[in-house]
C-alpha cells in the first residue's frame, strides 16, 4: 500500500518495509485511521463510502448516517466550495492542503462540528482517504478569547462613558476648577468657567504656569500655600489676585493623589465682599442683552469673546453660548482677520466705531453682510469692547465688507502699517481690488452675468462663486436695470 503523488518528500519506512509485509487489510486500516481524529472514505463522485473515528462523542453528531450521502451535503452551505476544492486538488496532488470544514450540529443547542481535512490518494483503494482533525478544543478557546475581548470591550465602553460623564459634569460646573501638576506647578485641566474667568480658552491654559497668573507680588506666597497643601495633604485658602483680569478671587486648594504623585484641585471664585454692585450691575447688563433684538457680543480688547446674547448665537448657527465664549471672534465676524484687527484698531484710537461695514459667518459656511457699532467700556477691573451686530441693508451690501470702503489709492491701508501683518493688508487688497473690478463688469454689461463673465474673462460658475464670496448675488448694477442672465 503506498501513497501516490507525494508533493513533499517525507521520510518514510525504508529499512523495515518488510516487516509490513503481514500486516492485515483489518491492521492497516485501523492503522490508517488512527492518524487523525476522523477518517473518511470518498469515493470518485464524492459519496461518503466509510467512516473511522476514536472519540465517541462524535456519535452524537450523527456522522454514522453520512456514508452513503455525499461529502459535500454533510457540511455548512459555507463548506460546500472547500469539499469541491479539496475533490478538485486531490486529482493533481495529493495529499491536498488542509481545509476546515463545518458539520451541521444535528440539534439547535449543539455547536457546529468543525473539522479540518486532507484528502489523500492511496494505491490500490478505489476511493481517496479524506484525514481529518477535530477543531472542537481549538473553537472553544477561540470562542473563550472572543468573550474575554467582548467583556474588555463592555468594560472600555463603561469607563469611556463614566468620563464622559463626568467631563461633562466638569465642564458644566459654574465654579472655576483647574487641576494642577504639584510638582510643576503646570495646569493639567480646566474647565469653561475658568476659561471665562481666566479670558483665556482652555486649550490654552493647559500647560500654563498656574504661578504666572496671578500678580507678581503674590506669586511667592501662592507658591508656598501650594508646597504647604501639597506636602501636608490638607485644603489651604487665600486671596490673590489675577494679573490679567485685575480682579481679586478666593482660592482653595485641596490636594488629591493622582499617578503616583499628589497634584492639586484648585478652585476659584470672586473674593468676598468685591465688586458686589459690579456683579448686580453684570446681571442687570445680562438682562439688557437678551431684550435688545440686536446681536450684542462683548470682547477683550484682543477680541476674546466675554460674552454674548442669544440673537447672536441665531446668527451664527449654535446652539449654547459656551461654544464661543472664551474663543476669538475673528472666527466668526469678518471676510478674514483684518477686519476684526482693523475694527479693534480704531476702537483704541478713536474710543468708537459706527456702521462698520463686515460679514459674519455661520457654522454651516453662510456668510451674512452685516455692520458693526463698537465701543469701549471698563468693568470688572479691565476694558472690554462691546459690539452691536446688525444686518446690513441692501445699500450696505452693494457697498460690501470694511475693506472694500478702503480708498483706492490706498491711503487708508497706510494707517493699519505696524497694527496689521502685511500678509493680512496684501490678501486684503486683493479681495478689495477683485471685488471693485467685478462691480464695475456688472455695471458696464447692466448686471448681465454671462457678459460679465467674459469680460473678466472667467467662466459663468467662478464669477456665481466670486459673487457669493463677495455678497454681490443681488447686486441691482447701473442705473439701466438688472437683468440677470442664467
Amino acid at each position: 500500500m503506498q501513497i501516490k503523488n507525494i508533493r513533499s518528500a517525507p521520510r518514510l519506512f525504508k529499512a523495515s518495509a518488510p516487516r509490513f509485509d503481514n500486516v492485515s487489510v483489518e491492521t492497516a486500516a485501523q492503522l490508517a485511521s488512527l492518524g487523525s481524529d476522523i477518517s473518511l472514505l470518498i469515493a470518485d463522485d464524492g459519496t461518503v463510502v466509510d467512516i473511522a473515528y476514536g472519540d465517541t462523542t462524535l456519535a452524537g453528531y450523527d456522522v454514522d448516517a453520512w456514508v452513503g450521502r455525499k461529502w459535500r451535503d454533510v457540511v455548512t452551505v459555507e463548506s460546500m466550495e472547500k469539499i469541491d476544492a479539496l475533490l478538485s486538488d486531490v486529482r493533481s496532488a495529493s495529499p491536498t492542503r488542509r481545509r476546515q470544514v463545518n458539520h451541521p450540529a444535528p440539534a439547535t443547542n449543539m455547536p457546529d462540528l468543525p473539522v479540518e481535512y486532507t484528502l489523500v490518494t492511496v494505491e490500490g483503494l478505489d476511493c481517496w482517504v479524506a484525514l481529518g482533525d477535530d477543531l472542537r478544543k481549538i473553537a472553544s478557546i477561540q470562542n473563550q478569547l472572543l468573550n474575554a475581548q467582548l467583556e474588555l470591550e463592555r468594560e472600555y465602553r463603561k469607563i469611556r462613558d463614566a468620563e464622559t460623564r463626568y467631563r461633562t459634569i466638569f465642564q458644566k460646573l459654574g465654579q472655576p476648577i483647574l487641576i494642577v501638576d504639584g510638582t510643576e506647578r503646570k495646569i493639567v485641566d480646566a474647565n469653561l468657567a475658568a476659561s471665562r474667568a481666566l479670558l483665556r480658552p482652555v486649550g490654552k491654559l493647559i500647560g500654563e504656569n498656574i504661578i504666572a497668573l496671578f500678580e507678581a507680588g503674590q506669586r511667592d506666597m501662592l507658591g508656598e500655600l501650594m508646597s504647604e497643601a501639597q506636602h501636608s495633604g490638607t485644603p489651604r485658602a487665600t486671596v490673590a489676585r489675577l494679573a490679567e483680569v485685575d480682579l481679586e478671587q478666593s482660592v482653595a486648594l485641596e490636594p488629591f493623589r493622582e499617578n503616583g504623585r499628589n497634584n492639586l484641585f484648585m478652585r476659584l471664585s470672586a473674593a468676598p465682599g468685591a465688586h458686589e454692585d459690579e456683579t448686580a450691575g453684570d446681571r442687570d447688563a445680562t438682562d439688557v442683552f437678551e431684550t435688545l433684538p440686536e446681536s450684542l457680543v462683548t470682547i477683550s480688547l484682543k477680541g476674546t469673546i466675554e460674552n454674548l446674547n442669544d440673537t447672536f448665537l441665531d446668527m451664527v448657527g449654535l446652539l449654547n453660548k459656551e461654544r464661543l465664549i472664551g474663543r476669538n471672534l475673528n472666527n466668526w465676524l469678518g471676510g478674514s482677520a483684518v477686519d476684526l484687527n482693523v475694527l479693534l484698531a480704531k476702537v483704541r484710537d478713536e474710543g468708537s466705531v459706527r456702521q462698520f461695514a463686515t460679514v459674519v459667518r455661520d457654522e454651516l459656511g453662510g456668510v451674512k453682510p452685516v455692520t458693526v457699532s463698537a465701543g469701549r467700556f471698563a468693568h470688572g477691573g479691565h476694558e472690554s469692547v462691546c459690539l452691536l451686530i446688525g444686518a446690513a441693508t441692501k445699500r450696505d451690501s452693494a457697498l460690501g465688507m470694511s475693506a472694500a470702503s478702503l480708498a483706492p489709492d490706498g491711503a487708508d491701508f497706510s494707517e493699519l502699517i505696524g497694527r496689521v501683518p502685511l500678509k493680512e493688508l496684501i490678501r486684503e487688497a486683493v479681495d478689495v481690488i477683485e471685488k471693485m473690478c467685478i462691480e464695475a463688469a456688472l455695471r458696464q454689461t447692466d448686471n448681465n452675468r454671462a457678459s460679465a463673465a467674459d469680460l473678466l474673462g472667467l467662466s459663468r460658475q467662478s464669477l456665481y462663486i466670486k459673487l457669493r464670496r463677495h455678497g454681490l448675488e443681488d447686486f441691482g448694477g447701473g442705473s439701466r436695470g438688472s437683468v440677470n442672465s442664467p
